[in-house]
């Protein structure tokens, strides 16, 4: 009998630009062009670099897969660029979310497709393909994990790298069986632990860089004959059983292949925090908007949410480093009450030692909401609840955020937002990237992918 794997393995191996459906070709390059400005503002990060450093070491210094940091002068393999740009993207906290699956496909499936079609000679059309094979593979792996997965491990970098493998293989043009053993090797590899939320390290950067190594490592061994499990999801020592402590949903894999699409399922970020203060963010705006409140006339605030964000918010404590401090409600709120947004700018080192946005921080309090979380992740709720001094008391309610497939970020402001992180990486050419953000909106006529970094 055929396995659900099986058949995903065969979808993906077999489909063809021309089966894609219009509005699937164009949310890809909305979604293509939001990564590449999220990779650009993060590669002075620490982590990038330091990876960087290892791939001048370690890998080739001659290649066609270009890295996105252009100073450090060489391009390499794909499977080292898409190991560097994908820690870069995953910097900060702008990068897609598919919110099913709990997982960003863009950090992974774009980094990877992008180095690989590079050092194929792929064109636009190619990589669309490849990049729509991606997000359907790993959305639908990790919608199949499901939440009790994610509570234990970051599903980005576990169903990821089973997405970068088939996005891989589909450029390599692997037929129905090594497209499947790509897949199996991948997820014999997937890993991703929650526990550098706990001491502000950098393992983040570590998931998505090396999602996308090992699942190119997978199609291209694929390719050379290498054989990988045959149900490496529903199989009796396979992820399923070994990495879900609940019950998976195992008809997310093949169910409505060719019709559900993962990239229509995708929601942008236009906060620069975690996704899951996300919720709260829309309510307070709404409220700050709606009501004569100001950031000195909150007592207190309540964010009724589900029980992921408090698994994965509740490991960063108080927010002692930028990236930490998106983690944590409180602090995200805060900037939210004082500036009236939470954009890339907002957090800052001076931000960090704000006695006023600290001390607003002590006063936000997380509660689960049985409905909130019943109704995730399929929706991404949140009610906030503002006491002001005064003692008025306004509650807002928020069902689908901003960015959300149901209220999407036009093109306009996704320019807007590409242009802020790109001058937040520090780029000076308008020019240039006015360049950048032209061949993205016409990628399916582009007859070379180089060249499109900053």
């Amino acid at each position: 009998m055929t396995t659900r794997t099986e058949r995903l393995a065969t979808w993906a191996a077999v489909l063809q630009y021309d089966d894609i459906p219009q509005d699937v070709i164009e949310r890809t390059k909305d979604l293509f062009l939001d990564w590449l400005g999220c990779a650009i503002a993060g590669r002075d990060h620490p982590a990038v670099k330091a990876i960087a450093t290892f791939v001048q070491q370690m890998g080739p210094t001659t290649g066609r897969s270009e890295l996105v940091d252009g100073e450090l002068g060489f391009s390499t393999s794909p499977a080292f660029a898409a190991m560097v740009n994908a820690a870069s993207s995953h910097v900060v906290e702008q990068d897609d979310l598919h919110n099913r699956s709990i997982m960003h496909p863009a950090t992974v499936i774009f980094p990877a497709a992008l180095a690989v079609a590079q050092d194929l000679g792929a064109n636009g059309k190619d990589l669309i393909t490849a990049c729509v094979v991606g997000y359907e593979v790993g959305c639908r792996v990790g919608e199949y994990l499901g939440k009790s997965h994610y509570a234990r491990f970051h599903s980005t970098a576990t169903g990821g790298v089973i997405g970068v493998a088939a996005a891989t293989a589909r450029l390599l043009r692997l037929d129905s069986a090594a497209m499947l053993s790509s897949m199996g090797t991948a997820g014999t590899q997937a890993a991703g632990l929650w526990q550098f939320l706990l001491d502000a390290t950098h393992s983040k950067q570590v998931h998505t860089g090396k999602a996308c190594f090992d699942g190119i490592f997978a199609a291209y061994t694929a390719k050379s004959g290498l054989l990988g499990p045959h149900d490496v999801l529903e199989g009796p020592k396979g992820m399923g059983v070994a990495l879900v402590p609940g019950t998976p949903i195992a008809s997310a894999i093949d169910m409505h292949l060719g019709s559900d699409w993962a990239v229509l399922g995708s929601s942008f970020k236009w906060h620069a925090s975690c996704r899951h203060t996300h919720p709260s963010v829309d309510a307070l705006l709404n409220i700050l908007a709606t009501y004569p409140v100001q950031f000195e006339d909150i007592d207190s605030v309540v964010a009724r949410t589900y029980q992921a964000a408090f698994d994965v918010l509740g490991l960063s404590g108080r927010g002692e480093t930028i990236h930490q401090s998106k983690f944590n409600m409180g602090f995200v709120l805060a900037v939210t009450a004082q500036k009236g947004q939470a954009l890339i700018t907002d957090f800052t080192e001076e931000a960090l030692q704000d006695a006023s946005l600290r001390e607003f921080q002590e006063r936000v309090k997380m509660e689960l909401d049985e409905d909130i979380d019943a109704a995730f992740p399929q929706k991404w709720q949140g009610k906030v609840i503002v006491t002001c001094k005064s003692g008025e008391r306004y509650e807002e309610f928020v069902e689908y955020l901003k960015g959300d497939p149901q209220s999407p970020l036009t093109r306009a402001e996704i320019e807007t937002k590409f242009k802020a992180l790109a001058q937040y990486g520090q780029v000076k050419a308008m020019d240039r990237i006015q360049q950048i953000i032209t061949r993205a909106w016409a990628l399916e006529d582009q007859g070379s992918l180089t060249g499109l970094w900053l």
